[in-house]
């Protein structure tokens, strides 16, 4: 699931759906928020609509993480995130790449 800052949705309009949820990040972090729609989520150019994301409030020890590596520090995207946008992380060049989606 894709996390994001409290005031990046208030600024871009969420609809939350009265759910809570809560996750620890790759990095270990806690994470406790409420789920929420966004009307659009684009993802290497990829649209999605209407996707569930994980409001919360990034503390400023995760938001240092995440601009140490580079990132924007107001999102995490979630690997179901990826998946739906029909990408995939590729690991030796540490970018996501394209990839036919299959069911099995």
């Amino acid at each position: 699931m894709t996390v994001i800052d409290r005031s990046l949705a208030e600024n871009v309009g969420v609809t939350y759906t009265g759910r809570r949820r809560s996750l620890v990040s790759a990095t270990g972090h806690k994470l406790e928020g409420e789920v929420a729609i966004v009307r659009e989520l684009v993802v290497e150019d990829e649209v999605l609509d209407y996707e569930k994301v994980m409001v919360v409030e990034l503390s400023g020890e995760v938001r240092k993480v995440l601009r140490d590596v580079g990132v924007d520090d107001s999102v995490i995207v979630g690997l179901t995130t990826v998946e739906l946008a029909g990408l995939m992380p590729d690991t030796a060049t540490g970018r996501l790449k394209k990839v036919e989606t299959f069911l099995f």
